[in-house]
């Protein structure tokens, strides 16, 4: 499956590449079986499990799954499990994110799109975060990541692309099948650093 657009000054192009793109992924994910869904959960828990940047995290952000995404529930309790913090992300007035504190039996409430976040008022920089494990559409094999299309991760992680020493490591979490030969990029798109599936736990 291949998203290139000819002219990368024709923008509409881009846009249009990355809507048809969406819709695509958005089919093939939920053509995926319950049962199968829980097993690929499973599976990637075991590989985050035994990555080297998993077990030197001690503050990692993950997400609760909606609709058809990746279920990232075991993760999270595997973060729990573990023994380290951790955080999810709660939406800001420039459409940003921060990340507040999730706790077992923490409450949630919805936020405008209806997704849960935490009541907890507990919150850390992305700046400070060790591990962030960021849901998505679409990855390419350089780190590509096609979101939502709202921004919120690359707005806030555009520092990322100026930093130079330590920096939170940036995990996309997907099925195998979401990976896409080449996605078309835009300078303000945030590129991931590590990408988990079903099948492996890698470094981009």
């Amino acid at each position: 499956m291949k998203a290139h657009c000819f002219n990368k000054r024709n923008w509409s192009c881009k846009l249009q590449n990355k809507t048809l793109l969406r819709e695509k992924i958005f089919a093939l994910r939920r053509a995926i079986d319950a049962d199968v869904r829980q097993r690929a959960a499973e599976k990637a828990v075991a590989l985050l499990q035994q990555h080297l940047i998993f077990q030197k995290s001690q503050s990692i952000a993950c997400y609760l799954p909606r609709e058809e995404e990746f279920n990232s529930m075991p993760m999270i309790q595997a973060i729990w499990r573990s023994g380290k913090k951790c955080y999810l992300p709660v939406l800001l007035p420039d459409r940003s994110l921060v990340f507040a504190s999730y706790k077992i039996n923490d409450a949630l409430v919805p936020n405008r799109y209806n997704i849960l976040e935490p009541e907890n008022t507990e919150r850390i920089p992305a700046q400070q975060l060790d591990l962030v494990l960021m849901p998505l559409v679409a990855f390419d094999e350089n780190g590509g990541r096609l979101g939502m299309g709202g921004g919120y991760y690359d707005r806030t992680f555009a520092f990322t692309k100026k930093a130079v020493s330590t920096k939170p490591f940036l995990m996309g979490v997907a099925y195998a099948l979401q990976q896409v030969d080449m996605l078309p990029q835009d300078e303000w798109d945030v590129v991931l650093d590590g990408i988990i599936t079903e099948l492996d736990c890698r470094q981009i």
